[in-house]
């Protein structure tokens, strides 16, 4: 499986997981519809977008290391 495949499937685990906070999941929600999109302008929003939702400070640390994980990923394609 390829870097992006690998990201859309943790993202999509992500917004399956209730430990997640609503908005983000929420949030989650509409990157992985712009990564469907593919086009690398996408992956670029979407990095941001995902780096946006990390700096909540709502957010719980174990969801933040999970998207920098994505992020991660996202960088390599």
């Amino acid at each position: 499986m390829d870097n992006l495949g690998q990201a859309m499937q943790l993202l999509k685990m992500m917004t399956d997981d209730s430990t997640f906070p609503k908005n983000a999941r929420t949030k989650i929600a509409g990157t992985i519809t712009m990564l469907e999109t593919s086009g690398s302008m996408n992956v670029s929003k979407a990095m941001h977008e995902l780096e946006a939702i990390s700096d909540d400070v709502n957010i719980p640390a174990h969801v933040r290391t999970q998207l920098f994980s994505v992020v991660s990923l996202l960088e390599i394609v």
